[in-house]
């Protein structure tokens, strides 16, 4: 029983220890690029300094709107720094996805009643239609 527990405390002294070292890593290498872009920060003055359309490829008008919106609900002192337009297109799936369930709700006819009508017996509609 015991030898049980050690083998399991050990094993989990290990998945701790690795998962701290993995977490260390990714916090190491992310502070390494926070720090680069401190420093392109600090050297030009701006994050980039290459016009917000040109950086973006969103147009003009669509920054011109985007920045009337932000200032009516957020009020002066506002800037919009970054604009990007999502980085994939949706495929055709989804949309056959919709196709084929919206057809599948079609009525189908030639089944039989398939609801009696009031004051009727149910009707037997796993026989077929009668000759």
């Amino acid at each position: 029983m015991l030898e049980n527990l050690a083998l399991i405390g050990t094993g989990f002294a290990v998945v701790i220890l690795v998962l701290s070292s993995l977490w260390g890593a990714c916090a190491l290498i992310g502070w390494g690029f926070t720090r680069a872009a401190a420093r392109k920060t600090a050297a030009s003055g701006t994050p980039d300094s290459r016009p917000l359309a040109e950086s973006a490829g969103v147009p003009p008008h669509h920054i011109a709107a985007i920045a009337a919106a932000v200032a009516e609900t957020l009020g002066p002192g506002y800037r919009v720094r970054h604009v990007a337009a999502p980085a994939h297109l949706v495929d055709g799936w989804p949309l056959e996805g919709r196709i084929e369930t919206f057809a599948a709700h079609r009525v189908r006819t030639g089944w039989g009643p398939t609801r009696p009508r009031l004051g009727a017996r149910m009707p037997e509609i796993t026989e077929g239609p009668k000759p």
